[in-house]
């Protein structure tokens, strides 16, 4: 049976009415400060107010919601956005009773599923961009995009602490080295996409790069590549503002 891209629609913001109240229902309980008091520390630990971005993927997505319901088209690459879109947000909705406990396996896999869900709807809308041309709501696109850079820190985080479960562990001088390495890769993905007009998803990463110098300040490699990482990015956003080139492939 072939779903209609209204119902897809609908589902949308169903799943991310839900997504908020699921995420911070642990807080108002009283269980949410719990939830990763127990987590090991890695060197791709991030500073504990970055994850405040949160509240803005949250925000974002619901309007992101929202407006599709007063959007006109209806092209084949948005409804697979849609479909992805809904699969990461049950992501979201599963890794709360998943966090509550201390498998940090399951949670990295929940992490990779989200991961993968959003890099699915991110693919969309570009192609829905490239058929549509004209973005309606255009603005509000800047959701996913945050929540895919977002993520695509937080899996790195994540799969640190499958690995140190696992009983995967690297002396300090390696664990070194492949963070900063990891600082490496996120960086080379915040370039590429401001490079194709993505330059929220490169701002996101830069966020993630600087509570990670920030938790990281005593090691030297770490903090050092990964403020370089913040402020290329950071650079490659500003000269997209002030250029020819456009911020945001959506606007």
């Amino acid at each position: 049976m072939h779903l209609s891209t209204r119902f897809w629609r609908y589902l949308l913001l169903i799943t991310f009415i839900a997504v908020p109240i699921v995420n911070y229902l642990p807080f108002v309980t009283g269980s949410g400060q719990r939830r990763f008091a127990d987590d090991v520390s890695t060197r791709v630990d991030a500073a504990g107010y970055a994850f405040s971005i949160w509240g803005l993927i949250f925000t974002g997505m619901l309007v992101f919601a929202a407006l599709q319901l007063r959007n006109a088209r209806k092209t084949r690459a948005l409804k697979r956005a849609y479909q992805f879109l809904v699969l990461a947000g049950l992501a979201s909705i599963a890794f709360v009773p998943i966090s509550m406990g201390d498998d940090q396996v399951v949670g990295a896999g929940d992490l990779l599923w989200h991961l993968g869900a959003l890099l699915g709807a991110y693919f969309a809308l570009r192609d829905h961009e490239a058929e549509s041309k004209v973005m309606h709501y255009g603005w509000a696109y800047f959701a996913p995009s945050v929540y895919l850079g977002w993520i695509s820190a937080a899996t790195v985080i994540s799969l640190a602490l499958a690995l140190n479960q696992l009983g995967i562990a690297f002396a300090p001088p390696m664990a070194i080295y492949i963070a900063t390495g990891l600082v490496g890769v996120l960086t080379a993905l915040g370039t590429y996409l401001s490079l194709r007009e993505d330059n929220v998803y490169t701002l996101t990463v830069a966020w993630a790069l600087v509570a990670v110098a920030v938790q990281q300040r005593d090691a030297a490699l770490i903090f050092w590549g990964a403020c370089a990482g913040a402020a290329l990015l950071v650079g490659l956003s500003i000269w997209a503002w002030r250029g020819d080139r456009k911020f945001f492939y959506a606007w």
